[in-house]
């Protein structure tokens, strides 16, 4: 491929199924590509050949196909498959690398994300997962896809909203940072939905993930979904406040701008209003409870937060029992004091200080 329009054809052609203008598709991949360069600048422990020649964009492309053709292959037997596919001699490392580019190219799924994560890293309960080298492809992909409006969610509960260049962390909200990560990515989410769209619907329905991924790419319904959480759900295009902060996003934070451009859906039309949340409905209703019940923000808030909570409840009411059990005691014991003082005082009577007194008489 002699140069960006050529291969920017090709990859378009083969993985998104169409040619047009993927700016922030092909942003994120020449980003990827360019680091699998910047790799062999610095090698120590495998050090490369004089005549050494990096991953091309072919060799991303022969991984795709790979990935299409056996589904059901696991990471190990995939790069074992690539290797003997490409005429040069590459490293392990370019070879994994090559291999994680290319589900990345072709799904929009980091399948590295522990490389350069630490194990124990996460976003709220949410763990990011690798495709593990005995692993099987569509079992990684399948293990890994199980009335609410954005300007609600940045001035009621104060998200902040950030591009992601990975699916599985679409609408994944981190409740230390306050970020809710969107995956951004609408052009290739459309030319994946024209494709399906070309199959015709009776052709996308009861489709299984081995299937689905043998075209390349995820089911209609999980596209679907993602495209119509953005530009029906998050930022409806009728909805002034909410298109205004995506338009900011767009500009300020590179996110794809074919987001702001609301096209409707040409597929699975009687979902349009009614649709149901099968891959993204549990992270849809926890950003719908920050609407709800938004999380206070300031000390006075968390005070006020406190003092009406459940559990506040529940100890204003112990304290109030134990204050009455101590006033009770108080009141019986003064109670018994009393009595003992009205028992003395008639047991031990006053002297009338009018009565005269006894004298001693007699002889002297």
């Amino acid at each position: 491929m002699a140069n960006n329009a050529e291969y920017r054809n090709r990859i378009s052609q083969e993985l998104l199924y169409k040619t047009g203008d993927f700016r922030a598709y092909f942003r994120v991949y020449d980003e990827l590509f360019q680091f699998s360069i910047g790799r062999r600048l610095v090698q120590i422990e495998h050090p490369l050949e004089p005549n050494h020649k990096p991953i091309d964009h072919e060799a991303i492309l022969t991984g795709t196909r790979i990935l299409k053709t056996n589904p059901a292959i696991t990471l190990d037997g995939a790069r074992k498959e690539l290797r003997a596919q490409l005429t040069g001699r590459y490293t392990e490392d370019e070879v994994t690398f090559a291999m994680n580019l290319s589900v990345q190219a072709m799904l929009m799924i980091d399948s590295a994300v522990n490389h350069y994560r630490s194990p124990d890293y996460s976003i709220g309960r949410y763990s990011n997962i690798s495709w593990r080298d005995n692993e099987r492809f569509v079992d990684y992909v399948i293990q890994d896809k199980r009335a609410l409006k954005a300007w609600k969610l940045k001035e009621r509960a104060g998200i902040t909203f950030k591009a992601t260049n990975n699916l599985v962390d679409h609408l994944l909200f981190d409740p230390a940072t306050r970020i809710v990560y969107l995956f951004h990515h609408s052009a290739y989410i459309k030319a994946h939905l024209d494709m399906w769209h070309q199959k015709g619907a009776t052709a996308c329905k009861n489709l299984g993930h081995a299937q689905t991924l043998e075209s390349g790419t995820l089911c209609p319904e999980l596209l679907v979904e993602t495209l119509h959480s953005l530009q029906s759900v998050l930022f409806r295009y009728d909805d002034k406040r909410s298109m205004d902060i995506l338009r900011q996003l767009v500009k300020r934070d590179s996110f794809d701008e074919t987001c702001s451009v609301h096209e409707g859906y040409r597929m699975f039309q009687d979902s349009i209003q009614d649709i149901r949340y099968l891959y993204w409905g549990e992270r849809l209703a926890v950003l719908y409870d920050l609407t709800r019940n938004r999380p206070p923000r300031t000390r006075f808030e968390k005070w006020i937060r406190w003092q009406t909570s459940e559990s506040n409840a529940f100890m204003v009411a112990m304290l109030a029992l134990l204050i009455s059990i101590v006033v009770g005691v108080l009141s019986l014991g003064l109670s018994a004091f009393q009595a003992w003082i009205a028992w003395q005082a008639w047991k031990y009577p006053p002297k009338d200080p009018a009565a005269p007194e006894a004298t001693l008489t007699g002889p002297i």
